[in-house]
């Protein structure tokens, strides 16, 4: 839910961060600190973990390939999806069910026009959704790591650096096996030689872009404003690079996002007041606990999507299978779950939390 990360001078619980002079202030640093180990502290471990694994034992993670996308039907991400339905009934306002089932027509209706497009479009589809998912990661990690103050053209480099080092490793180092589970989903598992060199020759060029950019704006940052935060923003870039690159494709972006998109985007959803979260830090793990619960009315219908999805088309629940329907169904979800979060509203001025 982060596409108001664009906007300026705002950390992920929406709460405006406070002017340079202030910064010295205990309440500050105290949030400070804690805000660091939370965006950074579980991701960072998780990174590290896929990487030493895929260093280790590469053929590990593509036995268990699907792992990470079975473990975010349950927790982070498919509930912080889900929560569009609580997201968007709060955001107008509407009580009554008649009422909100009227005002989540316009979100099914993109789901439709995008299920339209993936039947009778597929390979476009996909491209647009690749396009859509490197903006999609960028900015929740732009908004995360607190680097939405900075210039236009720094967010934007940033956005994209962040989103290609994510899904380029993946195609560029493991091409073919990339592809896999988007060409099982539309009938085509195996591309031609030159498709594959097509991609492949893409995706290195955007992996290289990706690790340019994200030096010249770590560099950027330690010059102009924080050496130490422009440290960690380095260090996280290369670490989501080196562990996407060692482990197989599936498993590293899977990993990626449950562990830091989808994880991230369910901090920011428990610590905003308008859709009922705790802006205080000290409550996250209540906030994250209220937040799956508060998906289930969304959630139960569309895991029932997913199992009647999976036998229509393959004829079973096999792990692979539901991870290559739960892709689908992020496909047809993501453009409408991401316009839903540009509707967020600016959250007024709040003092900060010390908690």
């Amino acid at each position: 839910m982060s596409p108001i990360a664009l906007q300026a001078d705002r950390d992920v619980s929406g709460v405006e961060r406070p002017p340079a002079n202030q910064s010295g202030s205990p309440g500050v640093v105290s949030f400070g600190t804690r805000h660091e180990v939370l965006q950074r502290g579980l991701p960072w471990l998780l990174l590290s973990s896929g990487l030493v694994l895929g260093l280790v034992d590469h053929e590990f993670t593509r036995r268990f390939a699907v792992a990470p996308f079975m473990v975010s039907l349950l927790l982070f991400g498919m509930p912080h999806g889900a929560m569009d339905w609580v997201v968007n009934n709060r955001l107008q306002g509407l009580r009554s069910l008649p009422r909100q089932l009227q005002g989540f027509l316009g979100y099914l209706g993109w789901m439709a026009v995008s299920v339209i497009l993936l039947v009778f479009a597929p390979f476009v589809t996909i491209a647009a959704f690749m396009a859509l998912t490197i903006l999609h990661f960028g900015l929740a990690d732009l908004y995360a790591t607190r680097n939405d103050g900075s210039s236009l053209g720094f967010r934007i480099a940033f956005i994209a650096s962040r989103g290609l080092l994510v899904l380029g490793p993946a195609f560029a180092f493991h091409t073919a096996e990339a592809w896999y589970p988007f060409g099982l989903l539309i009938g085509t598992p195996v591309l031609e030689a030159s498709s594959v060199a097509a991609i492949s020759t893409v995706s290195w060029i955007g992996t290289i872009l990706g690790l340019g950019t994200a030096t010249v704006l770590a560099g950027i940052r330690m010059r102009s404003d924080s050496t130490r935060r422009g440290t960690l923003d380095l260090v996280e870039s290369l670490l989501v690079f080196g562990m996407v690159a060692a482990t197989s494709p599936l498993f590293g972006v899977g990993l990626f996002f449950v562990s830091t998109h989808a994880f991230r985007h369910s901090i920011r959803l428990s610590t905003t007041p308008e859709v009922g979260g705790e802006p205080e830090v000290r409550h996250v793990l209540l906030g994250l606990w209220r937040m799956h619960m508060r998906s289930m009315p969304l959630l139960v219908p569309t895991f029932a999507i997913i199992v009647v999805w999976s036998l229509i088309q393959f004829g079973d629940l096999s792990a692979t299978h539901l991870t290559v329907v739960t892709i689908g169904f992020f496909i047809i979800s993501t453009l409408p779950h991401h316009l839903l979060g540009l509707r967020l509203p600016v959250p007024s001025r709040r003092a900060r939390p010390t908690g």
